[in-house]
């Protein structure tokens, strides 16, 4: 066709590509930090694989934009269409690929709350029951993505299936895509319980609480795809849509998958940042507590314990600590002096064998979120 056409499709590809090329900027950038601050973990894999299957879904977008003659208007689209089963085709790879990259996106982020909890049981539990929630939503909405027609072929060959079973589109895009919000949502929660009962500075606790909630972006945009994209399915089904394919809708689902990869390798940003802002991330409370790591099955952990309040005694491979306190405090944060005698003892004691090389702890502790590095 001629270059006077009127076309939407520059824009489309420009979005397709551009959004995959910013994510894979972050991730690369987290890769570097946690491989610099020696803190490379299974929550750093996983969004390595999310982000190569992000590139698959762009690739199989790519041919949907293509063959679909996505952005044009329909009175320029040739008909019958000669690429039309290789496009539904590559449409119909889209979709399965779309749900897993956000459920693994999930699947990272638990991870890393998992490794900031410590000792935190409760935390802890209410992370493996996410985890277990986030495998079951993502394993139900891929089976029903892959047979959301039966047979399959009528995915892309309607036409020879006139007798296909198929669920309604707009209510099949609304109900898995409500799902996987839901799970977004149970993780967003997860960071204010986590830093709530932390003993530290009200400035610091409001700044991890927002590093650990980014999430949000993705939710906001999870929420804008699913209303703008119910009223176009459910136009298109009613035929109220006589120019359906003029418009940058196709391209909503890798914005949100581009904001919800960034937003997830947001908190591993914060070394570089610190040094950029470093007044920004600095506490008056020089002498207050500090935070610690030990190592797990996992990777290292980022101890919160250390920061919590009560009575705690820890054994943390070769680091012990006690700490005994009574914090009856007025509102203030003063002692009240009816309250009686405060005791606090604290007793650290570490050793070292001489024949095991303790690891570095640069980045590795929750001091890396909230606190400047040295």
């Amino acid at each position: 066709m001629g270059s006077s056409i009127e076309t939407l499709q520059p824009q489309l590809l420009a979005m397709n590509f551009a959004f995959p090329a910013v994510a894979t900027i972050a991730v690369l950038l987290r890769i570097y930090i946690r491989v610099w601050t020696r803190t490379f973990a299974v929550d750093d894999w996983l969004i390595c694989l999310a982000g190569t299957l992000y590139w698959a879904e762009t690739a199989t977008a790519y041919k949907v934009i293509k063959y679909n003659w996505m952005g044009y208007h329909v009175k320029n689209i040739p008909y019958p269409n000669p690429q039309a089963t290789l496009a539904w085709k590559y449409s119909y790879a889209t979709e399965i690929l779309y749900n897993p990259i956000l459920a693994v996106v999930k699947f990272s982020i638990l991870f890393f709350l998992l490794r900031l909890t410590g000792q935190k049981l409760g935390v802890k539990r209410a992370i493996w029951i996410i985890m277990a929630l986030n495998t079951i939503v993502m394993i139900t909405t891929l089976f029903l993505t892959v047979f959301r027609c039966v047979p399959i072929a009528s995915h892309w060959a309607p036409t020879d299936y006139p007798d296909a079973k198929c669920l309604n589109f707009a209510n099949f895009v609304t109900g898995t895509a409500c799902a996987s919000i839901f799970t977004d949502a149970l993780v967003l929660i997860l960071p204010t319980w986590i830093v709530y009962n932390l003993r530290m500075a009200q400035k610091q606790k409001l700044i991890l609480i927002a590093i650990l909630s980014l999430g949000l972006v993705g939710i906001i945009a999870g929420v804008v795809r699913i209303v703008l994209l119910d009223i176009y399915d459910r136009k298109l089904a009613a035929g109220k849509l006589a120019d359906y394919n003029y418009n940058v809708y196709f391209s909503l689902s890798t914005i949100e998958i581009s904001l919800v990869i960034i937003a997830a390798c947001g908190p591993s940003f914060k070394p570089l940042v610190s040094k950029i802002l470093p007044k920004f991330f600095s506490s008056r409370d020089r002498n207050g507590p500090q935070y610690s790591y030990n190592r797990g099955t996992s990777g290292r952990m980022y101890d919160l314990d250390n920061l919590s309040r009560g009575r705690r005694t820890q054994n943390e491979g070769n680091h012990i600590l006690v700490e005994t306190r009574n914090d009856e405090r007025d509102s203030t944060g003063t002692v009240d002096p009816k309250a009686g005698i405060m005791l606090t003892t604290e007793t650290e004691v570490k050793w070292q064998e001489d024949d095991v090389q303790q690891p570095s702890n640069r980045g590795s502790s929750t001091d890396s979120l909230v606190r400047p590095r040295k």
